[in-house]
């Protein structure tokens, strides 16, 4: 049985390697990829539940830091008191324990949102694609190099993503109209 075994592997590799010249003239042959681009900055700053997921967090973190120098001045105050030093460790592991638990579920929350509303915007970008046959879209900001290729031979769908989510926003409540963004700069 083990010989067996082994003479399928050998014989898979074989294969393998007799096979890679006809793979590999495959591969040189050239194919059509219409592309697209967006700018996915100004599609999130465009987009109230990205947008206000960026808020929720900046407010998180100004919260758990006035939640640590609440506690701080709390134990500074029973240092100042004279407290026995079982009660302020007990104080400062409680302090401690409180401010964890509000780390975990504002992370938690504004992850949650974080991810719905890239979620929505993944949707639109592929909906976008889909309506226009496009068969890669890329982040243009995110490009670093080819980026003038894509610019100059991709289409921006910046402002179709942005149009797409509009009506998500409007029902959620964010019904300004956004503003226009402009095409990312060729890298």
């Amino acid at each position: 049985m083990r010989s067996n075994i082994t003479r399928f592997a050998a014989l898979s590799v074989l294969l393998s390697f007799a096979a890679a010249p006809a793979f590999a003239a495959g591969a040189a042959s050239s194919i059509s990829i219409k592309i697209g681009y967006f700018n996915l900055a100004l599609v999130k700053a465009s987009y109230p539940e990205a947008a206000g997921s960026e808020t929720l967090r900046v407010q998180a973190e100004n919260q758990l830091r006035r939640d640590v120098e609440e506690g701080n001045k709390q134990l500074q105050k029973a240092q100042e008191d004279k407290k026995p030093k079982e009660e302020l460790e007990k104080k400062a592991q409680q302090l401690q324990t409180e401010i964890n638990a509000k780390q975990r579920a504002l992370i938690e929350l504004v992850q949650t949102q974080q991810q719905i509303a890239n979620q929505q915007i993944a949707s639109a970008v592929a909906q976008v694609a889909k309506e226009k046959g496009l068969d890669l879209v890329v982040d243009g900001a995110g490009v670093f190099a080819g980026g003038d290729k894509i610019v100059s031979s991709g289409e921006d769908i910046t402002d179709a993503i942005v149009k797409k989510l509009a009506p998500a926003a409007i029902r959620s409540g964010g019904g300004e109209k956004p503003a226009a963004p402009a095409a990312p700069a060729a890298k």
